[in-house]
């Protein structure tokens, strides 16, 4: 007869196991726009990590490196040095990483100059993500992408995008500007006043350490609104080719 604590870690080990396994077919079924940047990273981790509950350690990482792609993008070494993460877990990060940016490197690197051409790229960005997301979109001198961030995920209609988050990756990437990108999931690209206070807070932030905000862009179901186009970008965001390629036209 087994003991009360074998019992209790058998069904521990069932639990984590029907755990899995939902997420799996949730990603057969739905793929990754169904998931959460740490749920995404958990379902990695149980292929690396295979009689353990991984859910904490995903949160863990994220709050160690600041986002996903940050965790995607870490070194092996620096992986391995945080608690709960061994070899086999790093290298399995660091190569899906590798992997992702072998990919974007295939795509053509356009200037986002307008902003018909930065409402263009976000629709693409953001299409057929039925949850609100936040994206920031950092770029070079030459309004190149360098780098595409989610900075916040709802539900339905909710979303929140953090100033400071931002403004780190900004630096992190070496931007000379950021264009927010995000989406309506019901359709009305219409900015709310959350929106648009995100927005003053997201250009104050940067302005501080001498970063522009070039655009804030809401995708709705096949529309998209610039918000530097209709004038809504606080002042001092349009000094630029993109300001002037908007008050063209006016």
């Amino acid at each position: 007869m087994g003991s009360a604590s074998d019992s209790k870690g058998n069904k521990s080990r069932n639990f984590h196991q029907g755990h899995r396994q939902r997420l799996r077919e949730r990603y057969v079924e739905n793929g990754p726009d169904a998931f959460h940047e740490h749920q995404l990273l958990e379902l990695l981790l149980t292929f690396a990590i295979p009689r353990k509950d991984v859910n904490a350690l995903a949160h863990q990482l994220i709050a160690a490196f600041g986002s996903l792609d940050a965790v995607l993008d870490a070194d092996v070494r620096e992986l391995m040095n945080q608690s709960g993460i061994g070899e086999s877990a790093a290298v399995l990060i660091s190569l899906a990483g590798r992997i992702r940016l072998c990919g974007a490197k295939k795509k053509p690197v356009l200037p986002l100059n307008t902003p018909d051409s930065a409402m263009r790229y976000c629709a693409a960005l953001l299409e057929g993500v039925r949850y609100e997301r936040a994206v920031c979109v950092t770029l070079d001198q030459k309004r190149r992408v360098i780098h595409e961030d989610v900075v916040g995920e709802g539900t339905l209609g909710e979303s929140v995008i953090y100033p400071r988050r931002v403004a780190e990756l900004a630096l992190r990437h070496g931007a000379a500007g950021v264009i927010l990108a995000h989406n309506h999931p019901s359709g009305d690209v219409e900015p709310s006043r959350a929106d648009i206070e995100a927005t003053h807070l997201v250009h104050t932030a940067l302005s501080g350490i001498g970063i522009s905000l070039y655009d804030h862009i809401i995708v709705g179901r096949g529309n998209a609104y610039s918000m530097l186009m209709m004038a809504r970008l606080p002042s001092g965001g349009a000094e630029d080719s993109m300001g002037r390629a908007a008050e063209k036209k006016d």
